[in-house]
């Protein structure tokens, strides 16, 4: 028989239509994550998020668990950046299967890289999932990513073509592509999620008493120790402080730490889900420790983010109470109360996994009852309270919580600043501040001196 009449099998056709269809699922996959990111600063900055609808439904529960904590540090982005790297994988690898298939190159080992980042998308959402589960609450914006990473597998699985024997370049494509996405997504997004130091870490050193009252050094020499950076920040910061015109109590204190007559009167304003004042919160129980007795006292008053208690805030779903109300109202009737400021901590120290029975339970953990707690919440009296509250913190220009007033004079809420004030009997021309650099523009988003 001639070569002629010999039969030739044909070469089957790459299926292009699978290719463009993971691309744009990819592109989608990417976009998402974007927004979750977006979103997570905006958290950070204090404001408020789309889908922080209910106790319920709330994606900022699951974006601030230790979990998602755990990881923010370990990879130095937080989720949302790792499913940004996949994402991009993904719309990199289709993109690489889609020009080999143009050019009549083989496309298996993009084929089999797309499978096992499919496959790497699917562990990852199983072990997301279980650590949402574990925190009580639905994300929406989650349950929009499971999805995606669903449909990708399956496109990767039964649209692509089988590429038996090709698994190691594939798996050499995919590793490679990953660690380039990485560090093309890590340099900038360290930037914008810088880890915040440590509780106390930038405040004098606690003597060994059980007290853990420190002997502060003078305050020349405080700064002098300081980082570059946080001299800057603290000399930025002063000087803002020093333009701000102080005003007059806008309402009596109702709790206060300290004597009445202290140099230093701090006047803070938090919400119970805000990073930035569990934060402020951690730093002040530590800075109540390290100034010297009589220097400081401190009111804590609230801002719930939330319409449904606070009229200067946009109503964000039905009128039901929502763990920020529940909170604020919980703090208000614990004022009283001898053990106030170690509840209040308690409270803070679980913002990731906080919604209102929680609220309850730490609230009614110490020296008041449960019945006299929710009889205190329901109450007209503390509804009057927080109207209170939020009037007494719109005097100020703020843009996000939390706010803090020092004298009369809104403050960076920052506590080496608060420190350096305290240390100069709340004299911002002290001439121990003569040390520090000369002032700079401060950014718009370096809200309370953390990156975020």
């Amino acid at each position: 028989m001639s070569p002629k009449s010999s039969p030739q099998k044909a070469a089957a056709p790459v299926p292009f239509r699978a290719g463009v269809v993971l691309l744009v699922l990819g592109v989608a996959a990417s976009i998402l994550s974007v927004f979750q990111w977006s979103q997570l600063l905006t958290l950070r900055a204090g404001g408020s998020t789309v889908c922080g609808v209910s106790d319920t439904v709330n994606c900022e529960t699951v974006w601030n668990s230790p979990f998602a904590t755990r990881m923010h540090e370990l990879f130095g982005i937080p989720v949302a950046g790792l499913g940004l790297v996949w994402g991009l994988t993904v719309v990199a690898l289709s993109a690489l299967y889609l020009a080999r298939a143009r050019s009549g190159k083989p496309v298996g080992p993009a084929a089999q890289g797309l499978r096992l980042t499919a496959i790497a998308g699917v562990v990852s959402v199983l072990v997301f999932a279980f650590a949402s589960f574990q925190t009580g609450v639905v994300c929406p914006t989650c349950l929009g990513t499971y999805a995606l990473v669903a449909a990708i597998a399956g496109v990767a699985w039964k649209g692509l073509p089988a590429g038996a024997g090709e698994w190691v370049p594939g798996l050499q494509w995919t590793v490679g592509i990953t660690v380039v996405v990485f560090v093309a997504v890590l340099l900038p997004g360290r930037s914008l999620s810088t880890p915040q130091p440590k509780v106390g870490e930038l405040l004098p050193v606690a003597s060994s008493s059980t007290t853990e009252a420190a002997t502060p050094a003078s305050l020349e020499a405080y700064l002098r120790g300081l980082p570059m950076a946080q001299q800057q920040f603290i000399s930025n910061a002063l000087a803002q402080y020093r333009h701000g015109v102080p005003q007059a109590a806008a309402a009596p204190a109702r709790h206060r730490y300290g004597p009445a007559n202290a140099p230093v009167k701090i006047v803070e304003w938090t919400d119970s889900k805000c990073p930035h004042c569990k934060s402020l919160v951690e730093e002040l129980a530590v800075l109540k420790k390290r100034v010297p007795e009589g220097k400081l006292s401190l009111e804590a008053r609230q801002f719930p983010l939330d319409g449904s208690c606070n009229p200067a805030m946009p109503k964000r779903g039905p009128d039901a109470p929502t763990v920020r109300c529940v909170a604020a109202k919980a703090q208000i009737c614990l004022e009283g109360a001898p053990d106030f400021w170690t509840l209040r901590e308690k409270l803070f120290a679980a913002q990731a996994v906080l919604d209102t029975e929680r609220v309850l339970e730490i609230a009614s953990s110490g020296s008041v009852s449960r019945m006299q707690l929710d009889a205190c919440i329901s109450s007209a009296a503390t509804a009057a309270k927080i109207q209170e509250d939020t009037s007494y913190a719109l005097r100020y220009q703020f843009t996000g919580t939390p706010l803090v007033v020092v004298n009369g004079r809104q403050a960076m809420p920052s506590a080496p600043f608060l420190y350096a004030l305290v240390m100069a009997d709340g004299n911002p021309s002290a001439p121990a501040f003569d040390v520090l650099p000369p002032p700079r523009a401060m950014p718009q988003d370096d809200h309370a001196g953390h990156n975020h």
